[in-house]
């Protein structure tokens, strides 16, 4: 900025501020403090008439800081031109340079973003050298700050890269290993607001590690940031209680450091308690933190504080609160293109259409969140494809006509599946999509609607077993955790992301009453495997799928018949049954003596409601293949009634974690040894503490191979070609939990070459953790991925003696060449017969995993 600019009067308006009566002119709109300022104004008099301009610069920038912590802003940036004006003309360039970076700043705190970067501008017209290398990247930063705020992140992060070059350049210099860090951070937050969750994750650590590399030279406030963006990036990919501990870091740091910062990130807890289910106590801290606001007159804060006020109410189903709140925020915000205006206007638009409000009110509001989300300069992917989503709530054809409606949530798919196809790292990536349930869930219902089954068996297999299909096809060996394998996804498609903006403005156009001719309905994300692959799978195969809504659970099921084609069903949730289906996508075990037939009747027909399923009979049993919602892995599925008959009778059922890790499980080379006639050797690590051990040595030492008893799981390489490994004790709990005595895990057999069939007889050995969006990870899983062909396991809380005699009755079934899928089914059907008294998780609750022959 040049330093010789005139003022009204004639004067240059460096000669102005060099007079400290211009100076200490009252500021119009502040509150004035005479008797401060003129002794203020005195002691400036002082030293200019004296001509110390180093000391009068300095005490004009002390005077300005103060004046900013009060609040008075205008007279603080007054103060400052001031100290920089007498900076120049003490030709102290170090002071000007350092006032002009806090002029760039404080401008652009109070949105004056022009003037902030002309300030920036001025620093950059200086030569890059080691006094101004500082100035330098602290103006690129700066720059960069400015164009996320303008939601222009492709730029932001372009600044941030020339600011980045410097620090690098000059890593030695005072002070720039801080910016260093300051700028990754302003890097990271461009990155996720642009939707490039990975890179965010990536550059937030590079800016951890090299702040904890520098201790000395970064300050509490900016490890506060630090902490403030991992908790963001937290609550983003499903961990809220590690987001939540990371706001409460950052609240330590900021408390006695900075007030604002503070205050914010307290705003930003009540979304991460919102996310933890603990609604009343976010709602408390909201209308704790809107008294304070208003207190204080801060009204921007105000509506930060109403919006995520708004946000948790709609969660809790209050959809007329959250309209009023919604608005209530709206009077007190700045109408403009922020991501607080557009936050606002998605709020206001789903409250709208969920309490039965103005539809074409929506519309409005959404279609301005589409055209300034997809403009070249924004290309927010988040806002894009949630918008997108948001607009299939509206039902009105006048507003959006239905093949828009159809384009819409086609692109709110696509959108939430390229952003989880940027995420390599396999918790952020289940973490992502559990984020974005309500995206695929809606892809169900909207295909299902238009009867296109094929798509409804699609976007069921989307994200089902990532992680297990990643190492069963590329044949990985696991030398550490498998959820510390990178997934390494497909890259980004680049033209779909263009296509995905195309679509989102087009919609826009439409919702705004435009024409509908140009709006292109996306490719499908996914694939099945090929009709052949699916016919020698079995005689049903069929997936199951959770959904929940404002009105309640229901559930969506595909199926397929051998040689047909994909038929799809989505049943609300009978009103009687929503308690029970909610306990058990919690994750909580049926209590099978506590639960009665009816209740098992009304299961099988919401969970498999398609008759072909139950087409076999007690003499000639349909093969059955499930791909359970991953929230369903510990329900006793042979238990289930159609009428008075269980499926247990007139199915032979298998279950998958999803359908093309059973394709890749049975195409893989089969090692040597067979099992039947000439079969090898059995393995087996058995609990001698549980009442039935014996009876399950008898059946092991009966085997044709011969039985060896191990002392772990790595004395099964000392066998020639196993047949079977046979492992019995107690289970913990579901997922990753240890088996038995020998500690057996998911891991431990992941890691090892294993025989074709496993059993793994104890409770929860097939039961994966419930969650959405997450691989099914169990033991047999680990068995799977170890090299077993097929795994007998147990699924809940097992009786130990039925789970035993069941086990031991199916292996001697093997033993004489029955398929493994069919002695379990005899072997289960003849306990239960045997022995009325028993639960179904007894007599049901061993499963198969795997091919199952």
């Amino acid at each position: 900025m040049h330093d010789h600019v005139l003022s009204s009067s004639g004067t240059s308006l460096l000669e102005t501020l060099l007079v400290p009566d211009a100076v200490f002119r009252a500021a119009s709109g502040e509150p004035a403090n005479p008797d401060v300022w003129q002794r203020a104004a005195r002691a400036a008099a002082g030293l200019h008439q004296a001509g110390r301009w180093r000391e009068l610069a300095e005490f004009y920038g002390d005077l300005a800081d103060e004046a900013w912590r009060d609040g008075r802003y205008r007279r603080s940036l007054r103060l400052l031109l001031a100290a920089r004006a007498v900076a120049v003309r003490a030709g102290d360039d170090a002071k000007v340079i350092g006032v002009t970076s806090l002029l760039a700043m404080r401008h652009r705190l109070r949105r004056g973003f022009l003037v902030a970067e002309m300030w920036d501008r001025a620093q950059l017209a200086r030569p890059l050298n080691e006094s101004t290398a500082r100035a330098h990247a602290v103006a690129w930063r700066e720059l960069a700050t400015l164009r996320g705020l303008t939601g222009e992140y492709q730029e932001g992060i372009a600044h941030c890269e020339r600011a980045l070059e410097v620090c690098r350049a000059f890593a030695d210099r005072p002070g720039i290993r801080l910016i260093h860090v300051q700028t990754l951070l302003e890097r990271s937050l461009d990155e996720r607001l642009s939707g490039r969750l990975d890179l965010a994750t990536a550059t937030l650590s590079e800016a951890r590690l090299l702040a904890e590399a520098h201790e000395r030279e970064v300050n509490d406030l900016t490890r506060g940031m630090i902490a403030v963006r991992q908790a963001r990036l937290h609550v983003m990919t499903g961990a809220p209680e590690e987001g939540l501990a990371a706001y409460l870091r950052a609240e330590d740091l900021f408390t006695g450091v900075s007030a604002d910062n503070l205050a914010i990130t307290r705003i930003s807890r009540i979304e991460c308690l919102g996310a933890l289910g603990r609604t009343a106590e976010a709602l408390a801290l909201a209308d704790e933190l809107a008294e304070e606001c208003e207190r204080a007159g801060e009204h921007s804060r105000l509506g930060q504080v109403l919006l995520e006020r708004t946000e948790i109410q709609y969660a809790a189903g209050d959809f007329e609160g959250a309209a009023a709140t919604a608005r209530r925020a709206g009077r007190v915000r700045q109408d403009d293109e922020s991501l607080e205006a557009l936050r606002w206007r998605r709020h206001l638009a789903r409250a709208l259409l969920a309490s039965g409000g103005d539809q074409r009110e929506a519309a409005a509001q959404l279609a301005v969140i589409l055209e300034t989300a997809c403009r070249p300069d924004r290309r927010d992917l988040a806002r894009t494809w949630q918008a997108l989503h948001d607009a299939l709530s509206i039902s009105d054809e006048s507003v959006l006509p239905a093949a828009v409606w159809f384009a819409a949530g086609r692109g709110a798919l696509t959108g939430a599946e390229l952003q989880r196809d940027l995420m390599s790292d396999p918790a952020a990536r289940w973490g992502v999509q559990a984020e974005r349930e309500e995206a695929y869930t809606a892809a169900i219902r909207l295909h299902s609607a238009v009867s296109d089954y094929d798509a409804v068996a699609r976007v069921m297999e989307l994200g089902r077993a990532d992680l297990l299909n990643r190492v069963l096809s590329d044949g990985s060996s696991l030398i550490g955790p498998l959820t510390e394998l990178p997934l390494l996804p497909p890259p980004v498609d680049g033209h779909l992301l263009h296509d995905l903006f195309g679509l989102g403005s087009a919609v826009a156009r439409v919702l705004t009453g435009g024409g509908d001719d140009d709006v292109p309905v996306l490719p499908l994300p996914g694939g099945l495997p090929s009709p052949q692959a699916l016919d020698a799978l079995a005689d049903v195969v069929v997936m199951v799928q959770l959904g929940h809504g404002t009105t309640g659970w229901w559930s969506a099921t595909a199926v397929r018949e051998r040689g047909g084609r994909w038929q799809a069903t989505v049943v609300p949730v009978p009103e009687r049954l929503d308690g029970t289906i909610g306990r058990l996508a919690a994750g909580e075990l049926l209590p099978e003596r506590g639960v009665t037939r009816s209740v098992w009747r009304a299961l099988g027909e919401v969970l498999l409601p398609a008759p072909g399923i139950w087409s076999g009979t007690p003499d000639a049993p349909r093969s059955v293949v499930l791909c359970p919602d991953p929230r369903l892995w510990h329900v006793p599925y042979g238990a289930l009634l159609r009428g008075d008959t269980a499926l247990l009778d007139v199915a032979e059922a298998v279950l998958a974690p999803s359908l093309r890790t059973l394709c890749l499980v049975r195409d893989r080379a089969r090692p040597g040894g067979a099992t039947g006639e000439h079969a090898g050797p059995a393995g087996s690590l058995l609990d001698d503490t549980l009442p039935a051990h014996q009876r399950e040595r008898a059946a092991l030492d009966a085997w044709p191979g011969g039985h060896r008893p191990l002392g772990g799981l790595s004395d099964l390489a000392a066998i020639p070609h196993p047949a079977l490994l046979y492992v019995s004790g107690h289970g913990a709990a579901p997922g990753d939990a240890a088996l038995g005595p020998s500690g057996v895990t998911l891991d431990s057999l992941a890691a090892l070459p294993l025989p074709e069939l496993l059993l793994l007889v104890g409770c929860w050995s097939a039961t994966a953790a419930s969650r959405y969006g997450q691989d099914p990870l169990s033991l047999a899983v680990g068995g799977l991925l170890g090299g077993a062909r097929t795994v007998l396991a147990g699924v809940g809380r097992i009786g130990e003696q039925a789970a035993a005699r069941i086990a031991a009755e199916a292996l001697r079934q093997i033993a004489g060449g029955t398929p493994a899928r069919s002695a379990l089914r005899i072997a289960a059907r003849e306990t239960r017969d045997r022995y009325p008294e028993l639960g179904p998780y007894d007599w049901a609750g061993m499963c198969l995993m795997g091919v199952g022959d």
